[in-house]
């Protein structure tokens, strides 16, 4: 690697903890990552004690440790998971320590021959009792950020053809391009992107935007278009791209790269049929060539090329589990996009076009939602899940158009690129 790109690292590192989770004084970190991230996760420590971490905790995981359960383990086990974890994420929840968590399998394909139901479970079981951990982290009462770092084994999914050594290398270049890590002054690029989203939000704001429709008029082999989808939102809508904020005022970055503008759908105002244009991955299984057709915001019906019976098994997680917990705009030339590969990595990909999610849903795309009971949440039609799946349906085909409060249309995106009046409109 050369000494160029060394330094473009280190800089990451840094990143990652001055504008990523935005450490402040005095405050703690906890570290998710893989083995192989090691060298990172050392910058990223000494970063974060550089700018005055109180303490670090790395969180070490290992695929094929993990992996020794599904497997072995007595299936009356799997539903098992220690109440010591719940206790320690309340801990760290309320001394307001903040995560980052690091993303890029040292072993992609290895739950390939574990039966999808033992993985649903133990998943299950851990968002389960974490559930107020993952509900405080979507409603930004602490600073969070996910990020990527390239193992061998991602890299060669992502350059097949290239030797080990410059695969590793050019997926280090492209993740450091999206983050905007190789540029002069990174953090002055943030606050330039976070503006041009802004532009976005207050578009849709501005012209009270409750329902958005995905076309692509691509014909697929059925005879249909690819994706006619209108996602109703909720009644008092917001949009959110960039940064969050927690509720003592520190700002940081949810995830990196991020490109979307996002908002919180009504659970049952999702209509219509869709197609996704890249792999999803739950359970970290890959789903290919999927179809998905909702009918008062349930999906009813849907099948896949490649994954189905893992489909299946998310979509028995719980009711939620079939209904949209968000709903993202993103435009195709963002550099994700523009880097021209599929990242087999849904934190990149899902920055690369439009998407939705299944599952839970973010509080923050409601107006005055971070501050609400989950009882008014419910009442204004805001999804609830063990589980939040993101699934990418954007191309550069698409068109997209929103109804407004008043009964307009407005076109928000042309070919998969914001239309200019979203972003030049005063």
């Amino acid at each position: 690697m050369d000494e160029m790109l060394e330094r473009e690292i280190e800089k990451y590192a840094t990143l990652l903890v001055q504008i990523g989770v935005n450490l402040q004084e005095g405050q703690s970190l906890r570290i998710g990552a893989e083995l192989e991230h090691r060298e990172l996760v050392r910058l990223i420590v000494a970063a974060a004690y550089e700018a005055g971490a109180r303490y670090v905790q790395v969180d070490w995981s290992d695929a094929p440790t993990a992996k020794q359960r599904l497997l072995h383990s007595r299936p009356e086990y799997l539903d098992y998971y220690p109440e010591y974890e719940a206790a320690r994420h309340h801990y760290m929840l309320d001394h307001e320590w903040a995560r980052l968590a690091l993303v890029g399998a040292e072993f992609p394909d290895i739950f390939a021959d574990v039966e999808p139901d033992a993985m649903r479970r133990t998943s299950v079981a851990r968002s389960r009792l974490l559930k107020f951990y993952m509900d405080a982290t979507m409603a930004d009462r602490i600073q969070w950020c996910v990020a990527g770092v390239p193992t061998a084994a991602w890299a060669r999914q992502v350059f097949p053809a290239l030797g080990q050594e410059e695969a590793i290398a050019q997926l280090w270049r492209m993740v450091l391009h999206t983050v905007r890590a190789d540029l002069p002054d990174p953090a002055g690029a943030w606050r330039s992107h976070g503006d041009a989203l802004r532009k976005v939000s207050a578009f849709m704001a501005r012209h009270d935007v409750r329902s958005v429709r995905f076309v692509d008029a691509t014909l697929a082999d059925d005879g249909k278009a690819t994706t006619d989808l209108t996602v109703g939102l909720t009644d008092r809508p917001d949009w959110v791209g960039a940064a969050a904020e927690t509720p003592r005022g520190v700002s940081f970055l949810p995830n990196m790269p991020t490109e979307e503008v996002f908002s919180t759908p009504h659970r049952d105002r999702t209509n219509g049929w869709v197609r996704l244009t890249k792999p999803a991955f739950p359970f970290d299984r890959p789903v290919h060539g999927a179809y998905f057709r909702f009918a008062d915001g349930e999906c009813v019906e849907y099948r896949a090329d490649e994954g189905q019976e893992v489909l299946a098994q998310h979509f028995v997680i719980d009711e939620g589990a079939k209904r949209l917990g968000e709903v993202a705009l993103v435009d195709v030339r963002s550099p994700v996009n523009q880097a021209g590969v599929v990242f087999h990595e849904t934190l990149f990909d899902e920055n690369a076009v439009c998407h939705i999610a299944f599952g839970q849903a973010y509080p923050s795309g409601v107006r005055g939602g971070a501050e609400m009971t989950a009882e008014k949440l419910a009442a204004l039609g805001v999804n609830v899940s063990d589980t939040h799946l993101d699934v990418m349906i954007g191309a550069d085909t698409m068109d997209v158009f929103g109804t407004c409060a008043d009964g307009r249309v407005v076109q928000i995106m042309a070919q998969g690129q914001f239309a200019p009046n979203v972003l030049n409109e005063e």
